[in-house]
């Protein structure tokens, strides 16, 4: 049975090759394939190192950093250092002042609704 390994980085890579495939490949020619050719490739490629990196090293998404800077702007708060970079301080600093926030925009639209009658 074939299987095929490589290492990029820090991650190695296993695949067992099943009995069809391997079938299929007792009748090829030695070829090279240019892996970005592979639609799909390099966003799987993706998937799987940002999957190997520990939780607490995970960069947020760009959706976490705008809500925790919406937050910090409308508290009047500062960013804890390393928000950008580390997803655990993002969402440490979301769920240390989402009361307080979700309490402010919930007083914000009474008196918006109030104004507006």
């Amino acid at each position: 049975m074939n299987i095929i390994e490589f290492k990029l980085g820090n991650i190695t890579y296993h695949f067992t090759v099943s009995k069809q495939q391997e079938a299929l490949l007792s009748l090829t020619d030695e070829v090279t394939i240019d892996l970005a050719t592979w639609q799909g490739f390099s966003e799987a490629l993706d998937a799987s190192i940002l999957k190997a990196i520990p939780e607490a090293l995970t960069p947020p998404s760009t959706q976490e950093i705008k809500h925790a800077q919406t937050i910090a702007h409308e508290l009047n708060l500062s960013l804890p250092e390393n928000y950008t970079k580390q997803v655990i301080v993002c969402r440490q600093f979301i769920q240390q002042h989402l009361i307080a926030h979700q309490r402010l925009l919930s007083m914000f639209n009474n008196v918006k609704g109030k104004l507006l009658k």
